[in-house]
């Protein structure tokens, strides 16, 4: 279940007139917006219903003539949340114009190949239901809706919303093999958030707008950031390394497949490797490029160019050779250490 307070409702009808909108378009960019932030895409196909009785003949038919409209947002350029609703207006008006298309002649005009796992052009469905209550007066019958829930979820994810008294409730429907309930309920709640923040401040980009409550922004900036612990004695990691030498000399340092090295035995391999470097001009602001695959090698390598003085570059061997010139020839390493295979 998801409701909007009597305020914030009322105030997403004063900011829709304002900007010349209807409420449906106010909360479609909303939920576009949040859709956005949970994507990181900027070019969107939300589902939404028509009731399909554009003509007044058809007002008092019993029938079911509703189609579905796919509205294509587009949020490229960090657009203010006002002129992201001027542009829902626009696809909304383009998609009125064009409703009485059936969705099924729409997907088979864009043959787009069907997929049993998904809804074809949409995943994400807006609803919203503001026609004025309609009362079902039948002789000798006492008439009452009951509220009925879904088993299966028709999309990935759908918003659907209806005016009460002022206020604006409804459910968020989703497909339980996607997501989890405390996810949706985030999401709601996240939902519920961007409208504030839009209200309060339209000329926002929508990428700004806040999204989390003053708890989850505690738990995020504060709590999971309380992460110091106390330093060792200074030093650089190499010194840190030959302190540790020092004491557990015979100690297992590395491992690698069969091979096996002892603190001692690694320090010693990097000391004559770092004085080969020093011997070739390796020292403060010197950088080495390694491009060597994971092995004691590797570790070897990262040591003798601290102790030298130098900093070093990693060159995976498995980026793209056009990558590893740009590296390369970007970071101006005088040495590169490497392996034959390599070469």
């Amino acid at each position: 279940p998801l409701a909007l307070p009597a305020d914030l409702t009322a105030g997403l009808r004063t900011l829709s007139q304002g900007a010349g909108v209807t409420l449906f378009m106010t909360l479609l960019a909303a939920w576009g917006s949040l859709l956005a932030r949970y994507s990181g895409e900027e070019d969107l196909v939300i589902g939404s219903p028509v009731a399909g009785r554009t003509h007044q003949a058809l007002e008092p038919l019993i029938g079911f003539f509703v189609n579905t409209l796919a509205l294509r947002l587009d949020l490229s350029g960090r657009p203010s949340f006002r002129d992201l609703l001027a542009r829902v207006r626009s696809v909304c008006l383009e998609a009125y114009a064009h409703q009485e298309l059936p969705f099924e002649r729409l997907v088979e005009a864009l043959e787009i190949p069907r997929n049993l796992t998904h809804a074809p052009l949409f995943q994400v469905m807006l609803v919203l239901q503001n026609t004025p209550p309609a009362v079902l007066d039948l002789p000798d019958l006492a008439v009452r809706q009951v509220a009925t829930d879904s088993d299966v979820a028709k999309f990935d994810l759908t918003l659907s919303l209806t005016e009460v008294g002022g206020t604006l409730q409804g459910t968020l429907e989703y497909a339980t093999d996607l997501f989890a309930r405390a996810t949706i309920e985030r999401l709601g709640g996240h939902f519920v958030q961007l409208l504030h923040a839009a209200l309060a401040a339209p000329e926002r980009p929508v990428g700004d707008l806040a999204i989390l409550s003053a708890p989850e922004r505690q738990q995020l900036l504060v709590e999971w950031n309380a992460t110091a612990v106390p330093l060792p004695p200074a030093g650089a990691v190499h010194t840190l390394f030959e302190a540790q030498a020092a004491r557990t000399p015979a100690a297992t340092a590395v491992v690698c497949e069969d091979t096996t090295l002892s603190y001692d035995e690694l320090n010693a391999q990097a000391n004559r490797l770092a004085h080969a470097l020093i011997a070739r001009g390796v020292g403060p602001e010197s950088t080495v490029a390694i491009a060597l695959e994971r092995s004691p090698a590797l570790i070897v390598a990262l040591l003798a160019t601290l102790k030298a003085g130098g900093a070093y570059v990693p060159l995976d061997p498995a980026y793209p050779a056009a990558r590893l010139d740009y590296m390369l020839a970007d970071c101006g390493a005088q040495i590169l250490l490497t392996q034959t295979s390599l070469q």
